[in-house]
Formats: C-alpha cells, sequence, structure tokens
C-alpha cells in the first residue's frame, strides 16, 4: 500500500517539477488553436462527441477489438452530452457487445467449451458530470461518475451494484504538446480509463493514477499516449472474463488487491469530417500480461469544424507572396 502511494507521490512530482522547470525558463503555453477540444472533454469511447458545441449532441461509435485473452470482438457506443455552459456538462453511454466470448455456466466444461459466444451483451451505464477551469494557464477538469447496473455480470460486465468515482484531470501545454495528470479514485475498475474495452470489472474501493503526453497535428489530429495505475484498497471482488492457457477461466474472485493494475494506453484520433472520427488505441497490461488493440469509427450528430494546415506547397506560396515588394503607382 505505501509502496503503491509513493510510486503515485513521485510521479506526481516529477510532473509538477517537469511543469515548474519550463515555467522558469518563460516559455510560453496556450491551448493549441488545433485543439479546441481536449479527448478529457469527449466521451472516452466516443471521440468527436465535444462539450465544446453548447446544448444537447449525440454519438455512436463501431469498433473492433482484439486483446490477447478472449480474440476479436465487436463494440458499439452510443452516447449523448449536454453542455451547459463553457464551464459545466454531463453525458452518459453504454457499450453494447454484438458478438464476444464469455465463460460457459457449466460446471466442469471440456476445455474447449469454457468460451462460448455472448450475442448481445450490454455493459453498464456510465454517466458524468465535468466541471472544467483554466487557472494558471492550466486546463483543470473535475468529474463526478457514477455507473448503473445494465451490464451482465456473469460476462464480467458488471459489478451488480451502483458505483461512483471522482477524479481530477489537469493539462499544460508547451506549443502543440500537452502533459497530462489525472488522480482520483472511487468504487469500481470500471469507471477508471474508460477508453479501454477491460475483460473485468472490480468492485471495491480503488485510486487510480495516469499521466503522460498528448501531441496535436494539423486538423485536430491527436496522439496521446499514458502509464497508469490502479491502486486497490483493502478487499476487492472482481468479476472476469480472463483466460489463461492451460487453466479455465476466471468468473468471480475475492480477495485483497486483487484488482491491481498498470501499464501503458497510446491513442490515435482522426477527424475525416465534421462528423465522422476514425479512432484507434493500443494498451498494455503489465501486470495482468494483456494486450489489447482497437479500432473505431465514430459518427456524431454535432459536428465540429476541422481547420487543417497549410500544404507545404500553400506555405510557400504565401512566403512567395509576402517577400515581394509592392508595386508603386506612377505619379
Amino acid at each position: 500500500m505505501f509502496r503503491a502511494l509513493f510510486r503515485v507521490a513521485l510521479c506526481h512530482l516529477l510532473v509538477v517539477g517537469a511543469v515548474l522547470g519550463a515555467e522558469a525558463q518563460g516559455t510560453e503555453t496556450s491551448v493549441p488553436p488545433s485543439a479546441p477540444s481536449s479527448p478529457i472533454n469527449e466521451v472516452a469511447r466516443v471521440p468527436g462527441l465535444s462539450t465544446v458545441l453548447q446544448g444537447f449532441n449525440a454519438g455512436l461509435t463501431f469498433s473492433g477489438v482484439h486483446d490477447s485473452s478472449i480474440g476479436w470482438y465487436t463494440v458499439a457506443t452510443p452516447a449523448i452530452s449536454y453542455t451547459f455552459s463553457h464551464h459545466y456538462s454531463a453525458d452518459a453511454s453504454f457499450s453494447i457487445y454484438p458478438y464476444r466470448l464469455a465463460p460457459t455456466q457449466q460446471t466442469n466444461p471440456p476445455p474447449n467449451r469454457r468460451l462460448i459466444s455472448a450475442i448481445g451483451d450490454l455493459g453498464d451505464t456510465w454517466i458524468g458530470l465535468h466541471a472544467t477551469f483554466d487557472p494558471w494557464r492550466l486546463q483543470n477538469t473535475t468529474t463526478a461518475a457514477m455507473t448503473i447496473p445494465t451490464g451482465n455480470r456473469s460476462d464480467g460486465l458488471s459489478t451488480g451494484r451502483v458505483t461512483f468515482d471522482f477524479s481530477n484531470h489537469t493539462e499544460r501545454y508547451f506549443g502543440n504538446t500537452g502533459i497530462l495528470l489525472d488522480l482520483g479514485g472511487g468504487d469500481s475498475s470500471g469507471l477508471f480509463n474508460r477508453l479501454v474495452s477491460n475483460d473485468y470489472n472490480s468492485l471495491g474501493p480503488i485510486a487510480h493514477f495516469q499521466t503522460g503526453l498528448i501531441f496535436w497535428l494539423p486538423g485536430r489530429t491527436y496522439i496521446q499516449s499514458l502509464a497508469y495505475e490502479q491502486l486497490p484498497i483493502g478487499d476487492q471482488k472482481l468479476y472476469s472474463t480472463i483466460t489463461v492457457p492451460g487453466k479455465p477461466p476466471v468468473s468471480v474472485i475475492t480477495g485483497r488487491n486483487i484488482s491491481e493494475d498498470n501499464g501503458f494506453t497510446t491513442s490515435l484520433g482522426v477527424p475525416l469530417t465534421p462528423n465522422i472520427t476514425f479512432s484507434s488505441y493500443y494498451n498494455r497490461s503489465l501486470r495482468l500480461h494483456l494486450d489489447t488493440v482497437s479500432t473505431g469509427i465514430t459518427f456524431v450528430f454535432k459536428g465540429t469544424p476541422i481547420h487543417r494546415g497549410l500544404s507545404l506547397i500553400d506555405k510557400a506560396l504565401l512566403e512567395g507572396e509576402r517577400s515581394v515588394p509592392p508595386i508603386e503607382k506612377p505619379q
């Protein structure tokens, strides 16, 4: 417990030290103009469903996912959002699994029948309330979230209980590069790292932390890479479909600190049109030895205009026009 908290504190000090060091050198910081909405201000699995546009918005993502535990499956995530003002917003979403493998309910099944096809599984409904402020050249978003147990507990998609989580996200920009820091805690792992489709869900007190970088490219394209740590506190109950070669799939486990996890998540978002976004991520769980890869397409009702950067030819022509002196009119 103390070792884990020490790691969190150390990483926090390193990030803060880097920020303060750059500030001392007089580096100018701002939110890049190509990034009107950070990924934190979007529904995690529905990129492009932005809170920048006030009022009601809705979106749908359809993704193909592969992980090293249960193989390929598909996920559809509808979501709605409502932006009250520049500072306050709310959203709700849940995931539908048209095809997925899940543990069989038979006792002592044969090795080739331990996982069976599950058609039309549902995940928990996720509801989030967000407050965003910009103190001292920082972007700071505080989120209060909860889940409604609409998911299938026997397939590892729900705890069967209402769960909650409180988190704080901070961004600091240096040109088009941002440093990210997240701290939070609640009573379920299902509310942390919402971008990733996990094969497990836990019930019990938990703290979480992640930090990393985001790089903004022309046209609101971004690449984000994060390192995360999930720290259970006390007794936990784990609902899972994780399989290990030579062992039966796990359904429910109880114990202390059994839901600890850490690893890396790298994601990419590419707006194709104002209403359509291509997204992908790779997640590596170091503790569980799992690899998860996903690619998806999102459609949103109200899109955000894409401001493409100038091409090299356009830039060269523009510089040429600026270098030519104006022609003086004859007297």
